[in-house]
């Protein structure tokens, strides 16, 4: 057995047994069964996108190019050459944000784990779980049900895209994880924004990609502005403030990485069509989408309603087809309960920050994307906020049984 396994084997062992152990102490509220049932899919996913690169893809990926990479500054680091802890090692050229970044946290990865991809895929798939358990936790802190966010870590962690494409070694575990720092800072729990998580959570997103940073940083400008447009509140506005600054800084980043620093709109509009058309290869592409106010609803579509299932043409395609099908199914079953929660949308924080996000991500993917299987890996990042719509808010008849229950009507009485 060659050292690439052993050290999978062995990192998984070590993972299963920290996670048995700290179930068990955790005060989170969620059942140690689904937490350790979670974990082990994260595994299993790293283990199924491995063998898919080598079996399906031939070798060829961006994760294997990852690797090979990160373990050529990996063994810089055994040999005491550069360290991991200093600026100079993250900004050692020009370009550091992007693929670089992901090369140089993949060579620390590396390091820990040895040159084992299949170890080191596990590790980015429990960073993206870390990203998925901190979601689960905001809607907790900002939920008024105490029941409901083990509904939603249910849906969020056992979900089949959110423990398959986000686990293995790419950009997508990584933003995974920014992304849930940043809902859970934005959220808070009645103290304002957890600044040091939301900000963390920015800064990654820079470092992978700018203009996903800009996206979460103005949609957390229109969840404040929506919340409190009705009340002046002098440090909501500079919070406000702040939060247009960074999207304006992350927006600079994303110009100066794509080359757009001298751009004028028109050069901005002909660059997104040309992204377009570049992703226009494969069985899965599915021709451009005007960047025009007409393209709007096939972005939409596109995001999150294909591939149907007639233009299934292979195994990971049709993977994602009965996924959204099972998807819209259960949006229909539970039609009422997703009512419920877009009536009150406003009035809940973590749905507040994630429904701007999914309107400004979708369009933004849909847009720039012409390929089915990149708009799959894409996706899943705003995948979880869709979820929440569906988990978030009690199917009516629950509720009815709650507000008649002798703890319900208690309840009604002290708001009364």
């Amino acid at each position: 057995m060659s050292y690439n396994d052993l050290a999978f084997l062995g990192l998984s062992a070590v993972v299963l047994l920290l996670t048995l152990a700290w179930a068990g102490r955790s005060r989170s509220g969620f059942p140690p069964r689904l937490l350790f049932a979670a974990v082990v899919l994260r595994i299993i996913g790293s283990f199924v996108r491995y063998e898919l690169i080598y079996l399906y893809y031939r070798g060829l990926g961006d994760a294997v190019r990852y690797f090979q990479d990160g373990l050529s500054i990996a063994r810089d680091i055994w040999a005491f050459q550069v360290s991991p802890l200093s600026l100079q090692f993250w900004v050692s050229n020009g370009h550091w944000w992007g693929t670089d970044f992901l090369i140089r946290l993949s060579a620390v990865a590396v390091a820990i784990v040895g040159p084992s991809l299949r170890a080191e895929a596990v590790l980015f798939s429990l960073a993206a779980f870390v990203g998925l358990y901190l979601i689960a936790l905001a809607l907790r802190d900002s939920q008024p049900r105490p029941d409901s966010h083990v509904r939603c870590a249910a849906w969020l962690w056992l979900w089949p895209s959110l423990w398959f494409w986000p686990s293995s070694v790419g950009k997508e575990a990584v933003l995974m994880l920014a992304v849930g720092l940043v809902a859970y800072g934005y959220t808070g729990r009645g103290k304002g924004i957890r600044w040091f998580f939301f900000l963390a959570g920015l800064g990654l997103a820079f470092c992978i990609r700018p203009h996903v940073t800009a996206v979460l940083a103005m949609s957390a400008v229109a969840a404040h502005w929506m919340s409190t447009w009705q009340s002046f509140n002098f440090r909501r506005l500079l919070e406000v403030v702040l939060a247009i600054g960074l999207a304006f800084v992350a927006l600079a980043g994303m110009r100066e990485q794509f080359g757009l620093a001298d751009a004028d709109l028109e050069g901005v509009k002909e660059f997104v069509e040309y992204r377009a058309e570049q992703t226009l290869s494969g069985g899965s592409q599915i021709g451009t989408v005007p960047l025009a106010p007409q393209g709007v609803p096939l972005a939409f579509i596109n995001v999150w309603m294909r591939p149907f299932p007639w233009e299934v043409h292979n195994m990971t395609s049709a993977f994602a087809s009965v996924e959204l099908v099972f998807f819209w199914a259960m949006v229909w079953r539970r039609r009422r309960a997703v009512v419920l929660a877009m009536k009150s949308w406003r009035r809940h924080r973590l749905l507040g920050f994630g429904l701007p996000l999914l309107i400004a991500y979708t369009l933004m993917i849909g847009l720039a994307f012409g390929n089915l299987g990149i708009i799959a890996r894409q996706r899943v990042l705003v995948f979880p906020f869709m979820l929440l719509f569906l988990a978030a808010a009690p199917d009516p008849a629950e509720e009815v049984a709650r507000q008649r229950s002798p703890a319900g009507i208690r309840a009604n009485r002290r708001a009364a």
